[in-house]
């Protein structure tokens, strides 16, 4: 038989009531004001935070990597010619406007 339990002013978010329904029950305890729920972390994840306490950083941290536009940069001759091609624009531009 499963004996429910409420504990008032017990929340540890918001000092509300804490209800417990018994261990078969996957959200007992629960606060019925927030929805806290006692947190249980597995072993080997404490295991893991032990292992790394006092590093600056882990092994295998997260890396930004950027991503790419699909296109290759362009060769220093294609630079070149896009360069000649603007200042030829250009030249023209000046021309038409002078005349």
């Amino acid at each position: 038989m499963n004996e429910e339990m409420i504990e008032l002013d017990a929340c540890q978010r918001c000092g509300g009531a804490i209800i417990d329904y018994g261990t078969p029950i996957a959200d007992s305890p629960m606060c019925i004001t927030c929805g806290w729920r006692k947190a249980s972390v597995p072993v080997d994840v404490l295991a893991e935070v032990e292992a790394h306490l006092g590093k600056t950083f882990m092994e295998d941290r997260y890396t930004h990597k950027q991503i790419g536009t699909g296109k290759p940069p362009l060769s220093g001759w294609e630079r070149e010619k896009r360069r000649r091609e603007r200042v030829r624009k250009e030249e023209e531009a000046q021309q038409l406007a002078a005349s």
